[in-house]
């Protein structure tokens, strides 16, 4: 599940993240768009991509095909968000602990948290010579808000002034625009939709949220402070003005991932599209002109081969990298890919992690005492260890452990620890009886509701080691594997969420950059999905504690003054458990010895602005 964007809740968006959420803790990647596959599937032509072992070209195994559109704003598939980093680039960038640090701009905050002002750095060009200036920015994300925009990122900017009010009064002429489910007219014709939404987004555009005061300055205005926008304005890929501005029908806009501009990208990274051979790989080249210098390997091809070729390709070095971002390896063949020669490899770690959420709705799981039992009585190292082969982190908060926000002092709070459990157990009043653990009537036998099919394999392979853990404490779990969609749709609605909607599940979450948790735990949040609130947290103060310390850490942009916060947040939580935090997944990447100068750490090795320190030695 990837953490929700800020604000609306719409069906699409939860449709977006349910699909992301299938995806995630799996060996496999993220999925590419359907249309992507079926096109892939569909191609007549073999072309072969150039060889991996030329002199100056890295050739990286995708375990998918992208789609034909390689535009930022546009994309939906993970594999053309990894191809997209090494052509755009945003004003910010990130350190190795995940913090923002000057990129294509440096930044200043004043107006109290509600204006961020970007200074563009000299002398830095798109790749078809064009300079960038201000206009760029400033149009970049003015088209996000176009009435007639298609892509999925108008939701992360609605922190803008008057963005909210806008998406709001969008949604609802989008609505007044729909015919009835009943049938019979809308109560707009698609002529007074458009005229009435280009009159709203014109008054949002003279609002002042976007201004360009001269050609190298961008100031963002907001409605109240929300430190987490760096992570959407910093990090988005800017796009030409003129390209932008050259679109000016509703169905030009709408269809903008066909224009020329997306199949033929130009950005200002470091490197410059070539081609793409549909559904078979990626060619782009060095641009010399890039702001950070010259990329000092020339050719970059992402060729695409399935997950269970990755082994051979690479022992044949066909490609030089496997397991970039997206393009994910079975952490089982890691022993395989380790004992390659002249192979090097690594993991990095992942933002997301697996949990088991209980329905706090049951009197039996709104003591935090069995929830703390869970938490000793599951060997989740031994997961890592047994299922990721050691590659992976028992996580106990829902900070990644590889972000600044993540709390230290959580780090070995519940080892494995079956004694502790049962104490604990027992100090909450739950005795033996049958066989299992009973209290008041009530038993601590349970189901443990998992999604089957094509999810995460590991998690599935999890289910039985969890059950077994937990059946040694005196718990009775049985397991149902069910369609992700039927799990989801359960937890997700809020008026059938009821004490006997479900008992417990596993499930994964997949957070953004930004360590920010809006959205998760509030008592009327779309996600809270076990129903903590103000009852099952034990106290109005602690549930309330909770919240306030959630607005603070979004609503100021020092990061030290953040960084106490989500400590203490992250404490309360751990200390808590309105979920039983699992593990983190950890990436594997492996390369052929003659490539070298990638970033290693959770940034990930296509992390945008660091492929042109890329080197290739001699065979």
């Amino acid at each position: 599940m990837r953490r929700p964007r800020r604000a609306r809740a719409t069906a699409a968006a939860c449709l977006g993240a349910m699909v992301l959420l299938a995806a995630c803790g799996g060996t496999a990647a993220p999925s590419a768009t359907a249309s992507a596959t079926r096109r892939a599937a569909g191609s007549a032509v073999v072309q072969a991509p150039p060889t991996g072992a030329g002199p100056s070209t890295v050739t990286i195994l995708q375990t998918a095909a992208p789609s034909p559109d390689f535009n930022p704003l546009i994309a939906t598939s993970a594999y053309n968000t990894d191809i997209d980093g090494l052509i755009y680039q945003g004003l910010l960038s990130l350190n190795s602990q995940l913090g923002y640090v000057p990129g294509m701009a440096t930044y200043q905050i004043g107006g109290n948290g509600r204006q961020i002002t970007f200074h563009l750095k000299p002398g830095i060009r798109f790749q078809d010579g064009t300079p960038l200036t201000a206009q760029d920015v400033a149009a970049t994300f003015a088209f996000i808000f176009n009435p007639n925009y298609r892509g999925p990122l108008l939701s992360d900017f609605t922190a803008l002034k008057g963005g909210q009010a806008y998406a709001n009064r969008l949604d609802a002429l989008i609505t007044e625009a729909t015919p009835p489910q009943g049938g019979g007219a809308p109560k707009l014709t698609h002529s007074q939709f458009e005229v009435q939404a280009q009159a709203l987004y014109r008054t949002w555009l003279a609002g002042g949220a976007i201004q360009t005061p001269n050609a190298s300055t961008v100031v963002f205005n907001l409605d109240s402070a929300y430190a987490p926008i760096l992570q959407y304005i910093g990090l988005t890929g800017i796009e030409e003005a003129r390209q932008l501005d050259a679109l000016t029908t509703p169905t030009e806009i709408a269809n903008a991932g066909t224009a020329g501009f997306s199949t033929h990208p130009v950005g200002t990274g470091p490197y410059a599209f070539v081609k793409y051979v549909n559904g078979q790989y990626t060619e782009l080249k060095a641009f010399p002109g890039y702001w950070q210098g010259a990329p000092k390997v020339q050719h970059v091809i992402f060729r695409v081969g399935s997950q269970s070729q990755a082994v051979g390709l690479l022992q044949k070095g066909a490609v030089d990298a496997v397991g970039f971002q997206s393009s994910q390896i079975n952490p089982q063949e890691a022993p395989r890919l380790a004992k390659i020669p002249g192979v090097q490899g690594w993991s990095y770690p992942q933002l997301g992690y697996q949990f088991l959420v209980l329905n706090m709705l049951q009197a039996r799981f709104d003591d935090v005492r069995v929830r703390q039992a869970f938490e000793y009585a599951i060997d989740r190292r031994g997961i890592v260890q047994k299922l990721l082969d050691g590659h992976g982190t028992v996580v106990n908060s829902p900070f990644s452990p590889a972000s600044w926000a993540n709390p230290a002092g959580v780090a070995h709070l519940y080892p494995y620890d079956p004694a502790k459990a049962r104490a604990l157990l027992a100090e909450a009043g739950w005795t033996m009886h049958n066989g299992v653990l009973t209290k008041g009537g009530q038993t601590l036998a349970f189901t443990l509701d998992y999604p089957g099919g094509s999810s995460s394999p590991i998690r599935q392979a999890s289910a039985p080691l969890i059950q077994a853990n937990l059946d040694a404490v005196g718990m009775k779990v049985t397991l149902q594997a069910m369609s992700f969609s039927t799990l989801v749709g359960t937890l997700l609605n809020k008026s059938t969420s009821t004490a006997t909607s479900y008992d417990a599940a596993l499930l994964g979450w997949t957070s953004n950059i930004d360590p920010d948790i809006t959205g998760i735990w509030g008592a009327s949040d779309l996600y809270n999905l076990g129903h903590w609130n103000a009852q099952t947290a034990g106290s109005t103060a602690l549930y309330e504690e909770s919240q306030t310390l959630t607005q603070e850490g979004a609503g100021t942009f020092d990061q030290a003054e953040r960084q106490k916060i989500y400590q203490q947040l992250g404490t309360l939580y751990a200390q808590n458990l309105p979920w039983i935090f699992l593990y983190s997944q950890n990436d594997q990447a492996y390369v052929t010895a003659r490539f070298q100068g990638m970033v290693k750490d959770a940034r990930g090795p296509l992390f945008e602005g660091t492929a042109q320190n890329w080197t290739l030695s001699a065979p």
